[in-house]
């Protein structure tokens, strides 16, 4: 997802600096865009030094931090991390801040996905984007995709998820909309996503102020 952001930035001309615990990933050590990066290699939760002093000047940040696992690990992820990296950008001065969350899944009687499954997933996205509302308000994008799909890189192993994706996303657009919102066979409709145009749309949400602030849901992001 991060790769996909970096890319999309670099095919703008914009000065990108890239941080996670990897560094510059294996995959992209051929490709044209990957020189255009600042690879650094830091950690939220024990690295205090370099990626606090990568906000500093930064105009936009977009986090992809999220994690699958007990939902202890998912919550810390997915919720406290991103909540740690919103405020040190909004003590940086960064003006704008997106994130990757999670779409709003369907149930009966106003319950929550994060009721159901994968609690510190969902409750984690959620908690960050009640955060940075507070925090950027109009300037703070939390984008919502479903299933993203596009090329996995799993150590030396490609999956492309995007054989199972794209045609499932022309599928469901084809239908109507509307069948999202049934509770629980709703998550059935809701089209996938390519990682393409997550990236972009979570990089436009930093850059572009006419991109309005708030939650934006799959079909928003298919725009891009």
């Amino acid at each position: 997802m991060g790769s996909a952001v970096c890319q999309a930035a670099v095919d703008l001309g914009l000065k990108v600096t890239s941080v996670s615990r990897g560094g510059r990933p294996s995959f992209a050590s051929g490709a044209d865009w990957a020189s255009g990066v600042e690879w650094l290699r830091s950690d939220v939760e024990n690295d205090e030094g370099q990626w606090r002093e990568a906000l500093e000047g930064a105009t936009g940040v977009v986090s992809t931090l999220g994690a699958f696992g007990s939902n202890k690990f998912m919550y810390k992820v997915c919720g406290l991390y991103n909540i740690k990296v919103l405020h040190a950008a909004k003590e940086a001065g960064v003006e704008r801040f997106s994130f990757i969350s999670v779409h709003d899944f369907a149930f009966p009687g106003g319950w929550q996905a994060e009721n159901f499954l994968l609690r510190g997933y969902f409750q984690g996205k959620r908690d960050a984007e009640a955060e940075m509302a507070k925090l950027f308000h109009e300037r703070g994008v939390a984008l919502r995709p479903g299933f993203v799909y596009g090329t996995r890189h799993a150590g030396n192993v490609n999956i492309p998820l995007g054989m199972i994706g794209a045609p499932m996303e022309a599928v469901i657009n084809r239908l109507p909309r509307g069948l999202a919102t049934i509770p629980i066979v709703g998550c059935a409709f809701v089209p996938p996503v390519r990682v393409e145009s997550v990236g972009k749309a979570a990089l436009m949400a930093v850059l572009d102020p006419e991109v309005a602030g708030g939650p934006m849901n799959v079909w928003d992001i298919q725009k891009y």
